[in-house]
């Protein structure tokens, strides 16, 4: 196991206490409960070396350019 400290944006660490705190409510009557920490693991490790490549050659795409190619023909 690798444990990983990350630097998030408080609003962005927001929406996953966020997110725990409503799934803790919806869920109430499980013993387990759910913690902003594990919802953070949870996005990080859904990913295949394939789908982060795509997702961060995207993102410097859009940085890099001045003028961003929208490679998702849906918003042409």
């Amino acid at each position: 196991m690798l444990k990983l400290d990350l630097h998030l944006p408080e609003t962005v660490a927001a929406e996953y206490y966020q997110a725990a705190d409503l799934l803790n409510q919806r869920f109430r009557d499980t013993n387990a409960k759910v913690d902003a920490k594990v919802l953070m693991a949870f996005a990080l490790s859904r990913y295949d070396a394939e789908e982060v490549c795509g997702q961060f050659d995207l993102a410097l795409r859009v940085v890099k350019s001045a003028t961003p190619e929208v490679l998702n023909p849906a918003l042409r």
